[in-house]
């Protein structure tokens, strides 16, 4: 009988997601340059260099360039900084301030890391936009860091305005996750190539253009040494992705986020596919999803200037709380 009343609240859970609206769109971008020249690339721009935040969860190693209102990346499992697109960090810095970081126990963050749950690391971030002092905040989560994204809009919602949720995991009953195979290729199983990754990452059509260009295209400052991924960090990490697939709290959750959201899915992701963006946008009260044809998990790389164009179109109709109180 008590497992009959825990299965209750989920069909319950479930059937109100199938019911419920959502503003929906499918596009298909034109092909962009695979190894674009790109103007003003940040990443080159001579007096950039990383810094320590000193926050209350811990140093947290971050670069910071552009423009604008602010705009906090959340990277993904076992990436650092350097995964960031060039091009894309480029456009967005047009109109905002970037700010990229490392996870926890990567390179110069919180070195000294022993516990990753995805409450941690919404601590992390939501530290790091209290001592940069940042206001009028869109927080951009890639692959995993959707999932810290979003707990940060549960647990932190004064700290963040907008949330983007790029390739992002559902949390709970309404998640697609991430097969074992899949999986093992990017932890780096032994045995694991660089094509193996691409393969994972984007879709048949574009892992040749991948495979020459995705290093060229990486965010790599003169003064930033890519850290090894360390066995903690890999396990931690990967806890925290099978915590994520069992949390029905944070699916329960959902229905009480009204942080503004742009739910962005690649049509042929085949790390994380679009039934988890598809559940989290019809979840969410105030979510839009956005669905890329021909687009992988690392779509990015793809499509960054329609993507980031998306993003600052999706942040222009998003006006913050305190522009929104002052109007009425």
């Amino acid at each position: 009988m008590k497992r009959l009343h825990a299965i209750v609240p989920l069909v319950a859970l479930l059937a109100g997601i199938a019911a419920a609206p959502v503003d929906a769109k499918t596009v298909g971008y034109p092909p962009e340059n695979a190894c674009p020249v790109v103007a003003h690339r940040p990443d080159q721009q001579p007096m950039l260099r990383e810094q320590i935040a000193h926050t209350s969860q811990g140093d947290i190693a971050y670069y910071r360039f552009g423009h604008g209102s602010p705009i906090v990346l959340q990277t993904g499992y076992r990436a650092t900084l350097s995964e960031w697109d060039a091009a894309f960090l480029a456009d967005l810095a047009k109109r905002h301030e970037v700010i990229v970081f490392d996870n926890r126990g990567i390179g110069r963050s919180l070195p000294d890391a022993s516990t990753f749950t995805v409450q941690d690391m919404a601590k992390d971030l939501s530290a790091l936009i209290d001592t940069l002092k940042l206001r009028d905040v869109t927080v951009l989560g890639w692959s995993m860091g959707g999932a810290v994204a979003t707990q940060l809009a549960i647990d932190h919602p004064a700290n963040v305005q907008r949330v983007v949720l790029m390739s992002a995991p559902a949390p709970g009953p309404l998640g697609v996750p991430v097969a074992p195979d899949v999986e093992a290729t990017l932890a780096g199983k032994p045995g694991t190539t660089f094509d193996d990754v691409m393969k994972v990452l984007f879709p048949p059509s574009a892992v040749n253009a991948a495979g020459r260009c995705f290093r060229k295209n990486m965010f790599t400052p003169a003064d930033y040494a890519s850290p090894a991924i360390s066995a903690a960090v890999t396990n931690g990490q990967s806890a925290l992705l099978h915590a994520w697939e069992q949390d029905d709290a944070a699916a329960h959750a959902l229905h009480d986020m009204h942080t503004r959201t742009l739910v962005l899915t690649g049509n042929d992701d085949t790390i994380l596919p679009k039934q988890n963006a598809e559940a989290l946008a019809r979840t969410l009260p105030d979510a839009q999803l956005l669905v890329v044809r021909s687009a992988g998990h690392a779509m990015m790389y793809q499509y960054p200037h329609a993507l980031a164009s998306a993003i600052d179109a999706f942040i222009a109709r998003s006006p913050s709380h305190e522009m929104t109180s002052a109007a009425q």
